[in-house]
């Protein structure tokens, strides 16, 4: 396909699984709305339909909770649609502060969401309208930004914790690995359910293990029998990660709302006293001068996690790193383990080193590409003026997006020609970030 043709496609993709409400991360698989997920189809939508851009932020606020916390699900109302966990499994109403017209469930995702409304404003033709989106959506965001540096960064460090993989984005990260198998499962009694989300017979062998899974819903019974009680969840939970990508991303959305609130008249001291320590926190304790990325921190068993995963390497994109950190960085990305050498050229950048024994380059988040992975690290590398390499990562997003679909991740090997696209199908993030890539022209 040419770029008009690819263009034309990942708009029927985007139309296709508008609901009404929100846009489905995919037609059957996920039929709910997921945080992270609308915020990168936000920034699609907003290129052809900044009406739909707009209801998709409203309507995932519609599932804030009264403390700021904004949930990684909100539940829509389709009788048929079936997913696990459910809106019956989280038990939210145990929480004083759940809203009561909005099923949810109980944890948060990566906030993307103050740098998604800086793009929509980029993007917007109309500056007047857009700067009142802007103005009703600002303190929104600046309340789950306050939420997280409240409740979430017991030490005072300007670092969050996630609480649960999901929180991560990258379920089944290997950094995750050691601080599940501390969780032994054979001594719990793991609430009984039914997975979802193994729809074809390959699903097991791309998708999270059902130990996996049971470790997962032991931690949501953690936070269901205390009530989501942020301060009890702390002392019991077995899970607590500082998290480079999550940080990451905070940042540049700090970052973005800086800018947004200087747009809007609003005082953003406090987001500013909030980035600096952030800033200053990752570079103190999670940079890694030797490999050039960031490591996550386990808080619970106070070790840095050795992983070289594409979640270190995201604070590019948050502008943690300077100039000098940022070109060490970019020697690891053009290093074999994730750019390969002749024989496994790769599409763009790896969620897991090349050259881990145990990559999987068809396992969800331990060795596949996905497209949100490489658009966060196009703009991490124009940000710090990498711009040939910034430049190929989008040609090559493209070419794949282009010649196998808009799948949910890809194998990472140029070699690999057929069945190369993995997870479900039409999938909107990658549609949405294909339609960004295409109309980045600056």
């Amino acid at each position: 396909m040419n770029h008009s043709q690819i263009l034309d496609a990942a708009k029927d993709v985007l139309n296709k699984n508008w609901n009404g409400d929100f846009t489905k991360p995919a037609p059957n698989l996920y039929p709910h709305q997921w945080n992270w997920d609308s915020g990168f189809i936000a920034i699609g939508l907003a290129h052809f339909n900044m009406d739909r851009a707009e209801a998709e932020l409203r309507h995932l606020f519609k599932g804030q909770w009264s403390n700021g916390m904004l949930p990684h699900i909100v539940f829509g109302e389709e009788k048929e649609a079936h997913y696990f966990p459910g809106k019956d499994f989280w038990e939210t109403e145990k929480s004083e502060y759940a809203p009561f017209n909005q099923a949810t469930s109980g944890i948060t995702q990566p906030p993307v969401h103050g740098f998604v409304l800086e793009r929509i404003y980029e993007i917007a033709e109309d500056k007047k309208r857009a700067k009142a989106f802007l103005k009703e959506l600002f303190p929104k965001v600046v309340s789950l930004h306050k939420y997280l540096y409240d409740n979430r960064d017991p030490l005072e460090e300007g670092l969050i914790y996630i609480q649960h993989p999901w929180e991560s984005g990258t379920d089944n990260s290997p950094c995750w690995d050691d601080a599940l198998s501390m969780i032994d499962v054979k001594e719990l009694e793991i609430p009984k359910y039914i997975r979802q989300d193994l729809q074809n017979p390959k699903a097991a062998l791309h998708r999270p293990t059902d130990l996996d899974y049971d470790r997962y819903v032991h931690l949501v019974d953690i936070f269901r029998s205390n009530n989501y009680n942020d301060k009890v969840i702390y002392e019991e939970c077995p899970f607590l990660i500082q998290d480079p990508l999550f940080n990451g991303i905070l940042t540049k959305s700090n970052e973005a709302l800086i800018k947004i609130g200087g747009l809007l008249g609003e005082d953003v001291s406090e987001i500013v006293q909030w980035n600096e320590l952030t800033l200053f926190s990752m570079n103190e304790k999670l940079w890694d001068e030797e490999w050039g990325i960031y490591n996550a921190y386990d808080l619970r068993n106070e070790k840095l996690i050795l992983n070289e995963t594409s979640n270190g390497l995201i604070p590019l994109f948050g502008g943690v790193p300077i100039q000098e950190q940022a070109e060490l960085m970019l020697k690891l990305l053009n290093h074999p383990a994730f750019s390969g050498d002749r024989s496994t050229e790769t599409w763009g950048y790896p969620t897991y080193s090349l050259l881990a024994e145990d990559i999987d380059y068809e396992k969800y988040w331990r060795g596949p590409i996905w497209i949100n992975m490489n658009w966060l690290l196009h703009n991490g590398l124009k940000r710090f003026d990498f711009e040939k390499e910034a430049e190929m990562l989008k040609e090559h997003s493209l070419e794949l997006l282009s010649k196998h679909g808009f799948f949910e991740y890809f194998d990472p090997r140029k070699s690999i020609d057929k069945a190369a696209g993995y997870g479900t199908n039409q999938f909107s993030w990658s549609a949405a970030l294909c339609i960004d890539f295409l109309m980045d022209v600056d």
